[in-house]
């Protein structure tokens, strides 16, 4: 009873997800969300490293972020994708089909990839918006670079639960 409520707050949540990601691809003005995204986000973050003497840490996320924005990759799709990739994995692998637990991470990249491309058509239909191969690359980053931390997290996890099965032995 316990996993069925999991599972039905993670399909809820999931579902709420896409619908944000669905109306910050149809919305016309999404300046302001950059703004915040690089003022009221950046900013603090960047005070913060400055504060700890850690400005070589800064200069690489600066640089790394000219490096993606010099390949046409948006970050911004990058990140609202990776929160739906992590999203759609746990979905899945609170499904009653064996095939979509073990291949969880597959069926995430699957799925959210349509859901990015089909996103990209709808807007194509507006007037106020363009479809972009590009953004459908940085979708499809998003949900596969969630895939691989997922999949490196619960490896880690799994690792450090034996070494406390093997502790208390």
């Amino acid at each position: 009873m316990l996993k069925l409520e999991k599972s039905r707050f993670i399909i809820i949540i999931t579902v709420l997800y896409a619908i944000m990601v669905f109306y910050l691809s149809v919305s016309a003005s999404i300046g302001d969300l950059k703004h915040f995204l690089k003022t009221d986000l950046c900013n603090p973050i960047r005070d913060i490293l400055l504060a700890n003497d850690l400005s070589s840490v800064l200069k690489f996320l600066v640089a790394s972020l000219h490096a993606v924005q010099d390949a046409s990759i948006d970050p911004a799709h990058v990140g609202i994708y990776f929160g739906l990739g992590v999203l759609l994995y746990f979905v899945l692998l609170t499904s009653k089909k064996p095939t979509l637990v073990r291949y969880s991470a597959i069926y995430a990249v699957c799925i959210g990839t349509a859901y990015g491309i089909l996103n990209e058509v709808f807007q194509s239909f507006l007037p106020y918006r363009t479809a972009s191969v590009t953004d459908a690359i940085s979708n499809l980053i998003g949900l596969v670079l969630a895939q691989i931390f997922v999949i490196l997290f619960v490896l880690a996890l799994k690792a450090v639960m034996k070494k406390k099965i093997l502790k208390g032995q």
